[in-house]
């Protein structure tokens, strides 16, 4: 039990922080060497058990040599181990919670993150939910005013409550479904350095963590404040978009409410990434996808233990191999944040609401630059080195952001063909399939990853082929205002709007019109294509006659649905599930 218990702490305490290690393994050890349990002990023998089972879990998925030979010394069948683990502890469940202690909230926080990742997913949003009730009820998220109260007892109180507000916010992401969080009572809580928290060579420390990471400073806090903190600007990202609400067509008052909207999200995001202390910082792995700068940083986190020359020092020390995680985690945190900001507009950009519009170019160019901003989040996500998580409990973690990531760089090849950005999008996509391949095995989330995608890139490819080899070129741009301001609406052909376009004379713009130039990667012509520059401009795809071809938002949208059903048990139809496009703003 105390080697489950060690591992316990070694893969996942990094990830889910809600204990002291030091004095719950003295706990542990108390309770493990008694012969019989009291009633009173119940609370302790239970969290004790969940621990040891999650623990297990993460040996099952150790897959190395070493991690089977240590799966062969603990059990014949650790699977079956491990459901009886979790059964023991559901059968006490019950009373667990009408104790009202922390330890009921400890339980169904790691439960629920068990079920959601490798268990029922119906089971792991009633069970997060419970947490949240169960918070409420041991009031943990209040201030004590007991000044006798044990500090690690404080401590272990405050962790719980914030990472109680991580799980609420990310399992309303994923389900689509309001948080059960009261926003008045929401707030952080204040965390002090403990002897837990010093990470050896690192820096000093600060008795507070916004402090720790103004400075600098560089401890076990660190990465869970700044996660907290992150998963404030989601929950605040999911409140924000489901007030919207806008109408369908989108007026030019909704779009400009939606636009308002993203921008206050994407400044809370630029302050977030400026908190951001070394290993953590953009210069060592934090790519500002929302920057307006043109140098994109993909380096490793660390790069002082990242370097190949380094890796195996950095793979030898736990508290660096964590560290590496945890800078990791945190930017795929980010990205997916700045896609769920931006994805509202990019489905806009992309629907035929947006042709059909006549936009005052500023608008349009903060509608194009959510498309950029977009991609390069996904690209970034893309670039996770997955296979450095095989043996991980958070590897399904990142793969939900993965999926997402890959859907939405199926979209470049359809809509700019050939392009530099159509290649960068597919080389990304081409990844994560091949990291979900070679870890299908491992996680379920990276076996339907795999299936799905592939398969909506192959759409995505035969689109973009298809477009490049079309017979059909647009002779008509589309609606655009005359270059006088007079005489209405005209329908020019591309040299006449180009000319407009050339003279600046203009004051709106064509929605159907290329917008190629106004995204910052290479022009397809640039980049060595040859041939009008209708074929590969985003023009040639909206004026083009492709009623033979799916429309794109169908295929996003099966793929997305599919997903949403086969891994959190969604149905398709409702209405209050984000997976699917143009439906929700995951």
């Amino acid at each position: 039990m105390e080697t489950l218990l060690r591992i316990y702490f070694d893969k996942m305490h990094w990830f889910i922080w809600i204990f002291h290690e030091p004095s719950f393994m003295a706990q542990a050890h108390e309770i493990l060497s008694v012969e019989s349990w009291t009633r009173q002990d119940m609370r302790k023998v239970v969290v004790t058990l969940t621990v040891a089972a999650l623990g297990l879990k993460c040996a099952v998925q150790n897959t190395s040599p070493e991690g089977r030979r240590l799966l062969e010394s603990i059990s014949s069948n650790p699977q079956g181990l491990v459901e009886q683990l979790i059964g023991e502890v559901r059968l006490h469940l019950l009373d667990l919670l009408d104790d009202a202690c922390i330890e009921a909230v400890q339980v169904t926080v790691l439960l629920g993150g068990f079920y959601i990742f490798h268990g029922s997913p119906s089971l792991a949003w009633s069970t997060i939910g419970m947490s949240v009730r169960a918070a409420y009820g041991s009031a943990i998220h209040c201030a004590s005013d007991d000044e006798s109260e044990d500090p690690v007892a404080t401590e272990v109180r405050r962790r719980c409550w914030n990472h109680v507000t991580v799980a609420d916010t990310f399992a309303s992401q994923i389900y689509g479904r309001p948080a059960s969080i009261d926003p008045a009572f929401s707030e952080l809580l204040p965390l002090t350095q403990m002897d837990d928290t010093v990470i050896p060579g690192l820096g000093d420390v600060s008795e507070n963590p916004d402090d720790n990471v103004d400075n600098g400073s560089v401890t076990a806090l660190t990465f869970h404040w700044l996660k907290y903190k992150l998963y404030e600007i989601i929950r605040e990202t999911l409140s924000t978009f489901r007030l919207l609400r806008p109408r369908s067509p989108m007026s030019i008052e909704d779009l400009q409410g939606l636009i308002d909207a993203v921008q206050r999200i994407d400044s809370r995001l630029k302050n977030w990434t400026k908190s951001l202390p070394s290993p953590f910082d953009k210069g060592n792995g934090i790519f500002n996808a929302n920057d307006d700068e043109d140098v994109e940083t993909f380096a490793s986190p660390f790069s002082r233990f990242f370097d190949a020359q380094n890796s195996n020092a950095a793979a030898d020390d736990p508290a660096l191999r964590q560290l590496r995680f945890q800078a990791w985690l945190l930017q795929d945190t980010y990205n997916a944040a700045v896609v769920l900001a931006h994805r509202p507009l990019l489905e806009y950009r992309l629907s035929s609401d947006y042709r059909r519009a006549l936009l005052p170019k500023p608008v349009a160019d903060l509608v194009d630059r959510s498309f950029d901003v977009t991609i390069k989040a996904a690209l970034n996500i893309s670039k996770t080195p997955v296979m450095q998580f095989e043996h991980e409990f958070c590897l399904a973690f990142i793969f939900i952001h993965l999926f997402t990531a890959g859907v939405i760089l199926c979209i470049p090849p359809t809509t700019h063909p050939h392009s530099s950005m159509a290649h960068e999008a597919k080389a990304g996509v081409f990844r994560i399939i091949q990291a979900a391949k070679a870890l299908r095995s491992h996680s379920q989330i990276a076996r339907h990853a795999e299936e799905l995608l592939s398969d909506l890139l192959k759409q995505s490819l035969y689109r973009e082929v298809d477009l490049a080899f079309k017979d059909d070129r647009p002779t008509e741009s589309g609606l655009f205002v005359s270059e006088k301001g007079q005489g209405g609406l005209q329908l020019p052909d591309m040299r006449q709007a180009s000319m407009n376009k050339s003279r600046g004379d203009t004051t709106m713009v064509d929605q159907t019109a290329s917008t190629a130039d106004t995204h910052g990667f290479v022009h397809p012509l640039a980049a060595g294509c040859n041939g009008p520059t209708e074929w590969t401009d985003e023009s040639y795809l909206m004026n083009t006659d492709v009623s033979y071809l799916q429309p794109l938002d169908l295929p996003l949208d099966e793929a997305f649905g599919a997903f949403g059903q086969a891994m959190f048990n969604l149905a398709p139809d409702d209405p209050l599930n984000n997976w699917g496009w143009g439906r929700g703003f995951m």
